[in-house]
C-alpha cells in the first residue's frame, strides 16, 4: 500500500512539473540561450554550469520572440553581486527577429573565475510598468561612474528582479524551445544557438523569464 502512495505522489509531482514547464505556443514567447564564444577562433558553444572562465572568451546572448516585447539581460553571480566589469542590457526586439546582446561597446569577456554565473534574461510586454522601471535604472547604468555607485544599482536592479511578477518555477526549470519553424528550410554553419535555447511565455500580466545556465544545457 505504501508503494501504491508513494508511486501515486511521484506520479503527481512529474506531473506537476510539467504542467509548469508547459509553452503555450499560441501566446506570445520568447526565447533565449547563453553562449560562450573564443574570440581567438570564434568557436561557440552553450553555456553549462560546468563551463569556465578562460582566456580569449565572451559570454553572448541570443534572444529573439513571437511577438514584440522590451528583454532585460542581466549577467549577475549567484553570490548577488553583477559580475565585475559587466553591465545588463535592455532592449527592444521585434517580432522574429534576432537580437545578439551585449551591444558595443558592452562587453562580457569571461577570462576571470568571479564565482558561478546567475544570468537572468526577462521578457516584458512592451510599457510594462515594470519593464520601464528597470529600462531607466539599466540606462542609468550606462553612463554611471565609479565601482560604489554600480554596485548600488546594482543592487537595486537585482532587487527589481526579485520583485517582478514573474513564475519562479519556470525561470529554472523552462523547456529548450523547438528549434524548426515549419516551411522553412535552415542551413546553419557553426553554432546552431536555437538547439540549446529556452523558450518561455510572456504576457501584460506577467514577465517571462530564463536564468542561465541550464543544469542540462548542451
Amino acid at each position: 500500500m505504501k508503494s501504491v502512495f508513494l508511486i501515486t505522489a511521484v506520479l503527481c509531482l512529474g506531473s506537476a512539473a510539467a504542467l509548469s514547464q508547459a509553452i503555450d505556443k499560441s501566446k506570445p514567447n520568447g526565447r533565449a540561450c547563453l553562449a560562450i564564444v573564443n574570440i581567438a577562433n570564434g568557436d561557440e558553444e552553450a553555456l553549462r554550469p560546468a563551463s569556465t572562465a578562460g582566456g580569449n572568451q565572451k559570454i553572448v546572448a541570443h534572444l529573439d520572440a513571437t511577438a514584440g516585447c522590451e528583454v532585460l539581460v542581466s549577467p549577475f553571480l549567484k553570490s548577488g553581486e553583477l559580475v565585475p566589469g559587466w553591465l545588463p542590457q535592455y532592449v527592444d526586439l521585434s517580432p522574429g527577429k534576432e537580437a545578439l546582446l551585449p551591444r558595443a561597446p558592452v562587453s562580457w569577456n569571461w577570462v576571470n573565475d568571479n564565482g558561478p554565473l546567475e544570468i537572468f534574461v526577462l521578457f516584458f510586454a512592451p510599457g510594462s510598468k515594470e519593464g520601464r522601471e528597470i529600462h531607466e535604472l539599466v540606462s542609468a547604468m550606462q553612463k554611471a561612474r565609479g565601482a560604489r555607485i554600480i554596485k548600488f544599482q546594482a543592487s537595486r536592479l537585482r532587487e527589481l528582479i526579485g520583485k517582478a511578477n514573474y513564475d519562479k518555477e519556470a525561470a529554472l526549470r523552462a523547456p529548450k524551445a523547438n528549434a524548426e519553424v515549419a516551411g522553412v528550410m535552415r542551413m546553419v554553419v557553426g553554432f546552431e544557438w536555437r538547439d540549446s535555447a529556452r523558450v518561455v511565455n510572456f504576457s501584460t500580466e506577467k514577465p517571462g523569464a530564463l536564468i542561465f545556465p541550464f543544469a542540462d544545457a548542451h
